[in-house]
């Protein structure tokens, strides 16, 4: 028996959608912190690809070798990663809707090893994120950017939309940042889920504000 459902896919974002930070940072801000000092270099480098004067290539190239030539490991990196928490009611609502058929998918600008970390056991149908490796001793040596960050995250919906059959109209999307916006207007309804980016919760088709995510389910299923 087919349990009726109102989107056939949803994709999340991560940080600060399916987890949270103590002080409110990303996965980018914790490790720049960690192996560099300087956590503010993440502001400073959006700026700087906002004005073209970096690739997103680029700002992933430099915040990952800070953490190279500082002995970046596996096993502090995951230590890492379990500074943050995931939000109340996010495995409940995955789960939840999977079992209703609902195919789901992360895109995101966050790093592979949180969601490996965080969400293990194939919660997700498919993972757009950016990709970090290590060698035989756990070094991390080398990195892939995502190019499904920003202006990407709409190419990886209609890639999971041709991929799977499914019309965007019968997608949505859950974010909460600014990196989130390009997504609006492809996807067929885009939730903002505790925004921090006002151009975000102005524009998404609906503003969930709230510390447990079990709210989305009466919304998206």
């Amino acid at each position: 028996m087919t349990i009726p459902r109102k989107y056939d896919l949803v994709c999340f974002d991560v940080d600060g959608t399916l987890i949270t930070h103590p002080s409110g940072k990303v996965i980018w801000e914790v490790l720049n912190l960690k192996y560099t000092g300087d956590d503010t270099v993440n502001r400073e480098r959006f700026a700087m690809y906002r004005a073209g004067e970096i690739t997103y290539d680029d700002w992933v190239r430099l915040d990952v070798e800070g953490w190279v030539e500082n002995g970046a490991t596996r096993g502090e990196i995951i230590t890492a990663v379990h500074e943050f928490e995931i939000y109340d009611g996010a495995l409940e609502t995955v789960r939840a809707l999977r079992e209703r058929g609902v195919r789901l998918a992360v895109i995101s600008g966050t790093i592979d090893i949180v969601v490996d970390t965080l969400f293990p056991g194939n919660l997700f149908d498919e993972v757009y994120t950016n990709k970090i490796f290590f060698d035989d001793l756990d070094r991390l040596v080398r990195w892939e950017p995502t190019p499904f960050d920003l202006d990407g995250k709409p190419v990886a919906l209609r890639e999971m939309s041709r991929k799977h059959d499914i019309p965007l109209e019968r997608t949505a999307f859950v974010g909460d940042g600014e990196n989130d916006v390009p997504i609006i207007g492809e996807a067929g309804f885009v939730v903002a889920f505790n925004p921090r980016s006002q151009e975000l919760e102005r524009r998404a088709d609906c503003v969930v504000k709230n510390k447990s995510m079990l709210e989305l389910l009466g919304i998206l299923s």
